[in-house]
């Protein structure tokens, strides 16, 4: 069977280039071998990260079809395939849009690795981004909101919910209640250099039949 190479041996911070021609490798290693397991768990978070969540659900079948120990909706863990099985629970949880349950297991998985590791490294840049990605889901879905409601897209407290949006510009009209900024009036960069445009066309039309 075919070495899979340490995963402590790879960069800290991966990227797809990184992960996805090893899979050929992890296909052929042995079952009991923790690596493969820690290859799997990285490249899932690794296309949830690019926003390729469809693609994390697939190679969570192959991964499962690969290890024969653990099949997509399994909740049996043993501690080679345990970070596959903490994917699983990552990937089902952010597809069900359970936001408590998906940063909760997140952060408990970051708690069981150490600090500098490839895990610990990945699972704090798929926090981030998917905080980053509902922030931009609430700031469109919200005109204005209780705490309680919207610091679950967040992962965090009603108190740093509240610094986090007022951070982005958002007002705090009660202890429990936020209000979205108010959209800009003025003309963006884009917008004013096409409405230029159009006044020049128009212009020159103009004066084409004034001629």
């Amino acid at each position: 069977m075919a070495l899979f190479p340490p995963i402590d041996s790879l960069p800290q911070s991966l990227s797809l280039s990184d992960l996805e021609p090893l899979e050929s490798l992890a296909q052929c290693a042995p079952v009991d071998d923790a690596n493969v397991s820690r290859y799997y768990s990285l490249f899932i978070y690794c296309l949830i990260i690019n926003d390729d969540i469809e693609e994390a659900r697939f190679l969570l079948k192959r991964a499962s079809a690969a290890r024969r120990t653990i099949s997509a909706d399994s909740t049996e863990v043993t501690d080679t395939i345990a970070p596959l099985s903490t994917a699983r629970k990552i990937l089902t949880s952010l597809w069900t849009k359970n936001y408590v349950e998906f940063f909760l297991t997140v952060e408990a998985a970051r708690h069981s690795v150490p600090l500098e590791s490839p895990e610990a490294n990945m699972l704090r840049t798929l926090a981030d981004h998917v905080r980053e990605a509902n922030y931009s889901f609430v700031s469109r879905a919200f005109l204005s909101g209780a705490l309680s409601d919207i610091a679950v897209y967040f992962g965090i407290s009603e108190i740093d919910a509240k610094e986090f949006l007022v951070q982005k510009g958002w007002r705090v009209t009660d202890e429990l209640t936020v209000r979205a900024p108010a959209l800009s009036k003025e003309p963006t960069k884009a917008a004013a250099q096409q409405k230029a445009r159009l006044d020049s066309l128009t212009s020159l039309i103009t004066h084409m039949q004034r001629a």
